[in-house]
This record gives C-alpha cells, structure tokens and sequence, in this order.
C-alpha cells in the first residue's frame, strides 16, 4: 500500500512537517507486527504502571519495543536515515531493560532486596535512549550500507541476551515454583524462544548477505555483487521462520502479561 501521495499533502497543508522525499510503502504484515507490538506494549506499561518497581525494567523494555519497530511505519524513517538508525538504538536499548529487570528479579528471588525506583528507570531509559540520539546526530548521515550495520547489531544484541533471559529465567522459576505467578514467569521463556527465532533468522540471512536490506542495496548501487552461495530454501525457510517469530513474540508478550494479570488477582 503506498501512502506517498498522503504524506507528501500533510507537508503541504502542515509547512513545520519535514518533507517526505522517498516512496512510503506499508506492507500488510508489517501494519499486523506493529500492531501487535502496540497491544503488547500498551499492556506492559500498564502492567509497570499497576504493579511493584520490580516489573518496571522488564515492562518499560517490551514497551520500549514497539517504539523500536515502529520504524516500519514511520514516514520518516525512509527519508531521514538518521530516524531508522534511532529506532535501532531503541531497540538495543529496550532488550538490555528486559535482561537488567530479570536478573534484578532473580537477585531479588535470593536476596528479598529491591533498590531504587520506578522513576530511576524511567529516567534511565531516556537517558540512554538520548545518549544514542547525540552519538547519531553527531557522527555523519547514516547510508545504507551502515543502517544494515545498525540492524546486525541490535539484532546481535537482542539474540545473546534473550538465549541469556532464557536461562535466568528458568532460574527464577526454580526458585519461586510454589508461587502463584511461576508459571506466568515461565511463560517468559516461551516469549523470548520466539524471539530468538526471530532475531536470529535475521541475523543469519543477513550473514549471508540474503537479507532484504544488502539485496536492495546489490540493485540500488548496481554493485557487481551475488549473495554468496544463495540457497532459496534456506532463504525461505529463514524468511517465514523471521515472520512467524515477529508475529508470535508480539502475540506472546500481550498473552503473558494478560496471563499474569490473572495469577496476581
């Protein structure tokens, strides 16, 4: 669905807007993953919101997660690079709150100690998420080529600390099975099993330059360039499995925050 011409009139009505230079094109499955992240993400800061500090780091995190694919939607994010590379940021920044609050919950699984407060966090993720703005805006407009970059790396970050949250996890739930919410803890594992097969499917095809991204910069820059060795079953295999996981991890985190609800009552 092309949305060019729509944006490019609110320009045109609204002159503070920035101009929109590059097609602005939304796919079915994106707008269902978006929204599937806003649901999750409405529930999890309400969740944050209604409960103790300590669920604070992880639900600010998933909530922070929506921002962070919200690229796919927003208009800007094709013209203005700088946009796509900030969204990126947030997401790397969104997985380390998740694993910080599940380690402080494991801690505190031993321990019975929690420190600091809600708004400690709250500034915290604005921090760093400013910090990233600055290290953006400071350095030179991001190409492509390096918007790929930004991708692998929030996508390696997000794969070794969801394996991490995995097991910490399963470490929380052995210490609190007597309680009512194990098994709404346990069911974070599944979330972040979905969201290894979505990370890590992406990160594979962009290994093998079979991604999205590098095949539109071959065409774009007419680089004399083949992906190395492309397997078109493994290239759809990884390509559904990325979908399915995308589509499940958002369905997951709304589910187990829904689920926990339920056990606190």
């Amino acid at each position: 669905m092309d949305f060019t011409a729509f944006f490019q009139y609110l320009t045109t009505i609204i002159p503070f807007l920035p101009k929109i230079y590059n097609p602005v094109i939304y796919n079915v499955s994106d707008l269902v993953l978006v929204f599937f992240w806003f649901v999750a993400a409405i529930m999890s800061f309400y969740f944050s919101y209604g409960n103790a500090r300590l669920w604070t780091s992880i639900s600010v995190g998933f909530f922070l997660i929506f921002w962070s694919q919200a690229y796919l939607l927003n208009p800007y994010a094709s013209s203005y690079f700088r946009v796509t590379a900030v969204h990126n940021i947030i997401g790397a920044v969104s997985i380390l709150l998740i694993s910080h609050g599940f380690q402080e919950y494991f801690v505190f699984t031993r321990t019975l100690d929690i420190t600091g407060s809600k708004l400690t966090i709250y500034l915290t993720a604005i921090g760093a998420i400013a910090v990233g703005i600055l290290v953006v805006s400071l350095n030179p407009k991001p190409s492509l080529f390096v918007l790929r970059n930004y991708r692998m790396m929030e996508n390696t970050v997000w794969l070794f600390l969801s394996i991490v949250n995995i097991y910490v996890i399963f470490k929380i739930y052995k210490e609190i099975k007597d309680s009512p919410i194990a098994n709404g803890i346990l069911s974070f594992a599944l979330v972040f099993f979905f969201i290894v097969l979505w990370k890590g499917s992406e990160l594979y095809l962009q290994i093998y330059q079979w991604d999205p991204a590098w095949l539109t910069l071959v065409d774009e820059y007419d680089l004399d360039i083949e992906s190395y060795a492309m397997n078109d079953s493994l290239f759809s295999f990884a390509s559904q499995v990325n979908s399915a996981g995308a589509m499940l991890s958002g369905l997951s985190v709304g589910g187990t925050f829904a689920y926990l609800f339920r056990l606190m009552r």
